[in-house]
């Protein structure tokens, strides 16, 4: 047995946050806290994901349009992602302002503000905004 495999065994794994023994707020295989480092590992392991479950979707779409994808998958899951299918027309014909639009005329741009604002404008303009 590797020490992974033992430690695993021992640590057991818990999705959600717990209290252990000792009262700390716990999750994973024992974690209490991340580094920045490790979130970041995750946070890339998520998109990875991401991308490759988008794949068909979105890989005649410009870099920037398929990172403004995946920032909204991420957000709002595979499935919520999907529910917008007036954005979703409007890509497929290429139609950028209206699935710009169809982005902003939603209950998520209302609930997240300004990423929704800056995302709809990349989603326009094909093209990463640098602020």
């Amino acid at each position: 047995m590797t020490l992974l495999e033992e430690l695993e065994r021992d640590e057991g794994f818990r999705e959600k946050p717990y209290k252990c023994s000792e009262d700390v707020w716990t999750f994973g295989h024992g974690f209490t806290f991340l580094s920045v480092e490790e979130s970041r590992v995750v946070l890339n392991m998520k998109i990875d994901k991401l991308r490759d479950t988008l794949n068909p979707s979105i890989k005649n779409l410009t870099p920037a349009r398929q990172d403004v994808i995946v920032n909204m998958a991420y957000n709002l899951g595979i499935v919520g992602l999907f529910s917008f299918k007036l954005m979703w027309n409007a890509i497929y014909q290429k139609d950028w302002e209206r699935a710009s639009k169809e982005m902003l005329n939603s209950k998520w741009s209302r609930q997240v503000g300004g990423r929704a604002k800056r995302l709809a404008e990349e989603m326009r303009k094909g093209k990463r905004d640098h602020s």
